[in-house]
């Protein structure tokens, strides 16, 4: 997953760190006297991930293990499921 950084900016700090400020150690982790904060777009980012209904439940793909069937050929249902509902007949003329 690519690193987003346009999402962050470099800031000099001024004695105390802002609250916002991230954590950053190793390679990642700014110079003495800076830090890393997010932009204004990452924090309404957040902020609109958090509000998404996360009040239903997510469905889980099952997998059968195996190669993929080809394309074109109906896969099997997987075993334990409801069977498909038929395709209505169509209308007599």
């Amino acid at each position: 997953m690519p690193a987003y950084k346009f999402l962050y900016e470099k800031h000099q700090t001024n004695g105390e760190r802002s609250a916002d400020a991230l954590e950053l150690s190793g390679r990642e982790a700014p110079p003495p006297g800076w830090e890393i904060v997010p932009t204004y777009e990452a924090k309404c980012l957040v902020a609109y991930l958090m509000s998404l209904d996360q009040s239903h439940p997510l469905k889980e793909v099952k997998s059968l293990g195996g190669p993929p069937a080809p394309a074109g050929s109906a896969a099997p249902p997987p075993a334990g499921s409801p069977p498909a509902p038929a395709a209505p007949a169509p209308p007599k003329k």
